[in-house]
């Protein structure tokens, strides 16, 4: 295990980041102060995130599905990420979901990665955006997730 500096109030978005209009899309997460390579910056809790197994995600595909139901699997799809050491989809219920896609990240996962937290892979600049290569994310062999997001965000 390496180390990894925690940052206060992780989980919160406490002083170290904040949400904003972002020129990459939409909204995103900006550092409100410099954020030293190796700190963890999120993690998830009971309190942050949505944890669904293939169980779960597959009996809501497979009941009738009316237009709320249908917009909460959008919601999955949009908002989540595959965990392959969890087997769950992670939809995020904090304000992480805003981190958006980059080809040169400066967030990430730990070397331990068990996708319940974001670390600083680079040190990261007050009013920087905190971004995350969606590619690296781990495949949901049960879902179409990541195809989703290859295909909102125009990368294969």
């Amino acid at each position: 295990m390496h180390n990894t500096l925690l940052a206060p109030q992780i989980g919160a978005f406490g002083s170290l980041v904040e949400v904003r209009s972002s020129q990459i899309h939409g909204l995103g997460v900006f550092a409100r102060e410099f954020i030293p390579a190796g700190t963890v910056w999120w993690r998830a809790n009971q309190d942050n995130v949505l944890m669904l197994n293939k169980t779960q995600f597959e009996t809501i595909m497979s009941s009738n599905c009316n237009a709320n139901i249908q917009e909460f699997l959008n919601t999955c799809l949009i908002y989540g990420y595959y965990s392959v050491t969890l087997d769950k989809i992670i939809i995020c219920l904090d304000n992480a979901r805003y981190v958006n896609h980059s080809l040169t990240p400066n967030s990430g996962g730990p070397l331990d990665f068990d996708g319940l937290t974001s670390t600083a892979t680079r040190d990261i600049l007050p009013g920087e955006e905190i971004v995350e290569d969606y590619t690296g994310y781990d495949h949901c062999p049960w879902s179409n997730l990541f195809c989703s997001l290859a295909a909102k965000d125009g990368f294969q």
